[in-house]
């Protein structure tokens, strides 16, 4: 059997000890997980100001920023 199938035989063992209720929830939670799939992903457009107004801003190198800032941070604390 390949990976999906056996997640799936996995799933299906859980769910069949659910109630209808908890199985209505679980059926709501899909449909929410596939209609957000199927949107659109929105770009963020941030207009900047003075002067990095001439700049474009890369969020994902934000975001790399901020991970590497965090790791840092847990690092001092785990020295101590």
């Amino acid at each position: 059997m390949n990976e999906a199938a056996l997640i799936k035989h996995e799933i299906y063992g859980k769910l069949s000890r659910l109630s209808g209720a908890e199985l209505s929830s679980i059926a709501e939670y899909i449909d929410f997980v596939r209609h957000k799939k199927q949107q659109p992903l929105k770009k963020k457009n941030i207009k900047l100001q003075g002067i990095l107004s001439d700049y474009d801003l890369n969020l994902a190198d934000l975001n790399k920023f901020k991970q590497g800032s965090w790791r840092h941070l847990e690092g001092e604390f785990e020295n101590e």
